[in-house]
């Protein structure tokens, strides 16, 4: 039983249709991910600085999240300014700080960086939405004394 040359051209016709197909067809994006890239640059940034105020600084202690944030960037505004739209909260453990962005609303967590570390901690946009609460703990991940 032999196949036909007309046949093996059909069948590697429908292959290559099918993969080219395949291959074009669109991926599917999470949702934020070409902006969340850009603005977890600037969180670096904006942690870097709150963890300097933190440290070395020393502001008080009755210091909300806002104004602790304010501080923290009167020498360069567009820190902050880059999230605008969004939430961001500040946590300080001892002489360490994390910086969480949320969106808008504040009920989902988008991105949270601690600021001792050189790197982007945490994209928490990507997979199942988490609440806009903190779960870095500075003790685990700044390992200066």
């Amino acid at each position: 039983m032999s196949i036909r040359p007309a046949g093996i051209r059909l069948s590697i016709t429908v292959t290559l249709v099918l993969s080219l197909v395949a291959g074009c067809a669109p991926t599917p994006k999470l949702p934020y991910s070409e902006e969340m890239f850009i603005k977890a640059s600037a969180l670096t940034k904006l942690a870097t600085a709150v963890e300097s105020t933190v440290r070395y600084k020393n502001p008080p202690s009755g210091l909300d999240e806002k104004e602790l944030l304010m501080r923290a960037t009167q020498h360069d505004p567009a820190l902050l300014r880059n999230f605008k739209g969004y939430k961001v909260r500040v946590l300080r453990q001892n002489k360490h700080s994390v910086v969480l962005v949320c969106d808008a609303s504040g009920q989902r967590a988008l991105l949270e960086d601690a600021g001792c570390s050189g790197r982007m901690d945490r994209h928490r946009w990507m997979g199942k939405p988490q609440p806009c609460e903190f779960s870095i703990d500075t003790k685990e991940v700044c390992t200066r004394n």
